[in-house]
């Protein structure tokens, strides 16, 4: 078995998409490969959204998430392997790198680039992840 677990960050960017066909690859080489998506969302702190307007921006975001992942839907359904996606409210970078850890993943795969579209070959999140990972990172471009 070359990875028992592999992690997806998702955003529903195409370069996320690329990361996920690319583990989806990876996976199908061995059934018993567990294959998991998640998505990191950020809820805005601000001094002046506080109380049921915050409670309501945040469950709006949080929704959007699994929105999000369950657009992989396809792409997870039609492999072998067990799936699973996450949401989870956080800084993308710690989040990830902490997720990873916590659930002893094999393997990270992530996009270059995520939405913000940085001209850069790494973009913010996947550069912190790669600096940061004790898990190893496929990085896709």
């Amino acid at each position: 078995m070359l990875f028992k677990k592999i992690l997806v960050s998702y955003d529903d960017s195409d370069l996320s998409k690329k990361a996920l066909q690319k583990a989806a690859d990876l996976a199908r080489l061995d059934a018993d490969t567990e294959l998991d998506v998640l998505n990191v969302v950020t809820v805005p702190t601000n001094q002046f959204v506080v109380g049921e307007v915050y409670r309501q921006v945040r469950e709006s975001i949080i929704k959007y998430g699994h929105e999000v992942v369950s657009r992989t839907d396809q792409t997870l359904d039609a492999l072998p392997n067990k799936t699973e996606t996450f949401v989870k409210e956080g800084q993308p970078v710690r989040t990830i790198i902490e997720f990873a850890g916590q659930n002893d993943y094999d393997l990270i795969v992530i996009g270059s680039r995520g939405l913000s579209g940085v001209k850069e070959f790494l973009g913010s999140v996947s550069h912190g992840v790669v600096q940061r990972s004790q898990v190893p990172v496929l990085i896709v471009k």
